[in-house]
């Protein structure tokens, strides 16, 4: 990963922390908490800090890690039940087939080789398994905010690279993934003022009824498809929401 792309990841803390930053990852943990509470498996890993928001809390796997490059993201004391690995996304410290669960909160649009990144995820991946992908939609006002931001700017999340939903849904594809589930999710544009906000909330309620594919937001669950196997399908389709060092690589004996 380049000097550059390491400084657009360690910035994201600061805008994480903003007002407009809370109240995305709000949003998103609240509908993530819906899809990873109904998951189960062994081994879960959280390729990107997101701000330091562990965002594995509902998942009820026994062994849950945080990958990040940010020096940042520090692991606090309520944070023993994670454990914290620095290690660049290009080479997850995973041996092949050892991962029952990827979740990746806009980790695509702020890797260097995103190809690189999705290849790794597939290779640490067990037979079935899933992940599961947050990334801004280029077709929002989030998105025209990134197109006429500079692509050298330090600040996040407008100096990622937005890829759509559909040509994320390609790349699994290419890589023998089903698409299982997704939605969309923030309507209100990406406005400083709190109140500002309070008083577009009626936007959720509007553009999942009427433009549900200009959300900022978009989540995706695509499992993992090997040749002979048979995929089981979670319930929940397509739908919309209203509202440290290098790491050395992790293998888990007696895991199955």
């Amino acid at each position: 990963m380049s000097a550059q792309q390491s400084q657009k990841n360690t910035s994201f803390p600061d805008w994480a922390a903003s007002s407009l930053g809370k109240s995305l990852l709000a949003m998103e943990t609240a509908v993530l908490s819906d899809y990873l509470s109904a998951m189960r498996g062994s081994i879960a890993v959280q390729i990107g800090s997101n701000g330091g928001v562990p965002l594995l809390e509902t998942c009820h796997f026994p062994h849950r890690f945080i990958l990040t490059d940010d020096r940042r993201s520090e692991p606090q004391p309520d944070d023993a039940e994670f454990q914290f690995l620095r290690s660049n996304s290009d080479a997850l410290p995973f041996d092949s087939d050892s991962v029952d669960l990827c979740l990746l909160p806009h980790a695509l649009e702020f890797s260097s080789g995103p190809h690189e990144l999705l290849r790794e995820v597939d290779r640490v991946l067990v037979s079935g398994g899933h992940v599961v992908m947050l990334g801004f939609n280029p077709y929002s006002m989030w998105g025209v905010r990134n197109l006429f931001s500079s692509r050298h700017a330090s600040q996040v999340p407008w100096n990622g690279r937005y890829l759509s939903m559909g040509r994320t849904r390609d790349w699994l594809r290419l890589l023998d993934f089903d698409i299982n589930a997704g939605t969309m999710l923030y309507y209100r544009p990406p406005v400083r003022s709190e109140s500002m906000r309070d008083r577009l909330t009626f936007l959720e309620s509007a553009g999942n009824r009427w433009w549900p594919m200009l959300a900022a937001v978009y989540l995706l669950v695509a499992q993992k498809n090997e040749a002979g196997m048979t995929v089981i399908e979670m319930k929940k389709s397509f739908r919309k929401v209203s509202y440290l060092n290098a790491a050395e690589p992790v293998a888990m004996e007696g895991r199955r």
